[in-house]
């Protein structure tokens, strides 16, 4: 399914497909009539889009980001691109492809991060792995805290949508090393992209940590977090799953591993962290140069 965006490029005419919704809001035209006014939303941006027909928006009510499938036509008003809704309908279930194109990007403060999210589960073509990295972020709950998150208070990447971009950037560390055999290079990828997911359970977007964050071991919360998606992956390849495991619980100071990418995903964390803090660093000492 095209992105919101691609739609700008495009003749106006029919439009069909599944979509976020938000701010819902019922209108008066000039002439007195009602209508509501709603914003289409995904990864690429928003779109307003209204319901002119009565017997559709008396019925309607959906909360913000919520799934749909609509159908209309889109038009363009003061060169900027509309929908009139003829039907909608709320569905529960996202097609495999459309998983990451349906975050809204208004949940994500670092919204071009999600391109390269989309890029990143792409490159993932052993087909359990990919179901289960798919299912992962098919959790709203899940995806729109690890798109809009920290990844630490005052370590690294320590701004709301840190842990996006920490996350992706040690995905880019072990994809850059292609010495490996398929499988561990895929699931290197995938444990290095979801290393730090408890952070969805232990921090929130306003900078604060939560109490689990101070409570329980970060590798039980990953457990907790991931085990009905390693379940799933364990029945379709147990010995994938098993390997997935090792890697997202190995530490990078115990001894030699029993998989050899582990240590790669391990120093790419830190590696990752460290660019940071020297980019933090950096900025620091450019500020001060700038106040002499």
């Amino acid at each position: 399914m095209p992105n919101l965006t691609s739609l700008q490029y495009h003749t106006p005419g029919s439009i069909a497909g599944e979509f976020r919704l938000r701010d819902c809001c019922l209108n008066s035209a000039k002439n007195g009539c009602q209508y509501l006014r709603i914003h289409l939303e995904d990864m690429s941006c928003s779109v307003p889009a209204y319901i002119w027909q009565e017997d559709i928006y008396q019925r309607f009510y959906l909360p913000d980001h919520s799934l749909a499938r609509i159908e209309g036509q889109s038009r363009y008003h003061r060169n900027l691109l509309r929908v009139d809704l003829k039907r909608i309908e709320p569905i529960s279930q996202k097609r495999q492809g459309d998983v990451v194109r349906l975050i809204p990007k208004s949940v994500c403060p670092l919204p071009e991060l999600l391109i390269t999210l989309q890029a990143a589960i792409n490159r993932i073509t052993i087909p359990a792995l990919r179901h289960f990295a798919v299912a992962v972020l098919a959790n709203d709950s899940i995806a729109f805290a690890f798109v809009s998150v920290l990844a630490s208070l005052s370590h690294h990447h320590c701004y709301p949508g840190g842990l996006l971009r920490h996350s992706l950037e040690c995905f880019h560390i072990v994809g850059n090393q292609k010495g490996f055999c398929r499988e561990d290079y895929e699931l290197g990828l995938i444990s290095s992209l979801f290393h730090d997911i408890e952070k969805v359970l232990t921090m929130t977007h306003d900078m604060q940590r939560t109490s689990l964050g101070s409570s329980i071991e970060h590798d039980k919360l990953t457990f907790e977090l991931l085990g009905p998606y390693l379940s799933k992956l364990e029945r379709s390849w147990s010995a994938g799953a098993k390997e997935l495991r090792y890697l997202l619980k190995w530490k990078i100071r115990r001894e030699v591993p029993e998989y050899n990418i582990a240590d790669l995903v391990a120093c790419s964390d830190r590696l990752s962290a460290g660019f940071d803090m020297d980019q933090k660093q950096l900025q620091k000492e450019d500020d001060y140069e700038r106040i002499q």
